[in-house]
């Protein structure tokens, strides 16, 4: 049986504390998921977990994450509160955290099954925004997300924490843009560019094609690379010029749903109903 780690000095608590920082979890290929709900679907989703921590105050409730992390071969490891203090992320660490291998995320691995519909984002600085992207990726049921040209790494543990599990749920690539923009070109995607200055609304775009969404920064916008596609932009009634990143593009995704479920509805409907 694995001893309970109960010092604050040992080296893979320390350890723990140095992947917190982009270098370190750069260096080692790891990534750090805080939460039982977050691992659950890391498990579900066969995401390469490593070990799990945990304290024996959690160790009931959580007995069913812990059985099928054994059952997976994933090293279960019990930690005193103390030191689940000391390596827990955010304000409410809920007793468990996992260490799992970062996925390596090249754009040839993405998907590109059926109607492919993807989202790209260019230069995002903020972790909480990118986690929130990919939240409503995932309900949107997005084939891919691809990050490019970011100032915060995809597994930053704020985009972790706030993907609340998207992270294994959507494929995710990482690309520079003029990488990105051959590729989708290649595959004919359509490239859909949301900038306030277009002249074209986002309802009035074919959303059913294959189609790719490119979101910049709030600050900066898209770069240059992306001023030849198609400009998109969300009407704004107020005085505040921009919407925050994330919810701009759950307002794309979800009429680009909406526009697929009525295309879909449209095609059950017999030609020649006749009621009686």
């Amino acid at each position: 049986m694995v001893q309970t780690i109960t010092s604050l000095h040992n080296p893979t608590v320390k350890n723990l504390v140095k992947l917190r920082q982009r270098r370190a979890r750069d260096r080692q290929q790891l990534v750090l998921i805080d939460g039982a709900r977050a691992l659950h679907l890391a498990l579900h989703n066969t995401f390469p977990v490593i070990t799990l921590y945990f304290t024996a105050e959690v160790a009931h409730t959580y007995a069913d994450l812990l059985q099928r992390a054994r059952v997976a071969g994933i090293t279960l490891q019990e930690v005193s509160a103390a030191v689940f203090h000391k390596i827990g992320y955010g304000d409410n660490p809920d007793g468990v955290l996992g260490v799992a291998s970062q996925p390596q995320g090249h754009l040839t691995a993405l998907p590109a099954r059926g109607l492919p519909l993807y989202v790209v984002t260019e230069g995002l600085e903020k972790p909480g925004n990118l986690g929130a992207i990919l939240r409503s990726a995932d309900a949107a049921g997005v084939t891919g997300l691809i990050v490019c040209d970011s100032q915060t790494d995809i597994w930053n543990p704020n985009v972790i924490r706030a993907s609340q599990g998207a992270f294994c749920t959507v494929p995710i690539a990482s690309a520079t843009a003029p990488e990105v923009l051959d590729w989708l070109r290649q595959r004919h995607i359509q490239i859909l560019v949301a900038t306030p200055s277009a002249s074209q609304c986002y309802t009035e775009i074919d959303l059913r094609l294959p189609s790719a969404l490119i979101m910049g920064a709030e600050h900066t916008g898209v770069s240059a690379i992306w001023h030849n596609e198609i400009p998109i932009r969300i009407p704004m009634a107020g005085q505040v010029d921009s919407l925050n990143v994330a919810q701009a593009a759950s307002i794309l995704l979800f009429e680009a749903v909406r526009q697929r479920r009525q295309d879909q509805t449209a095609d059950t409907l017999p030609g020649d109903s006749v009621l009686h």
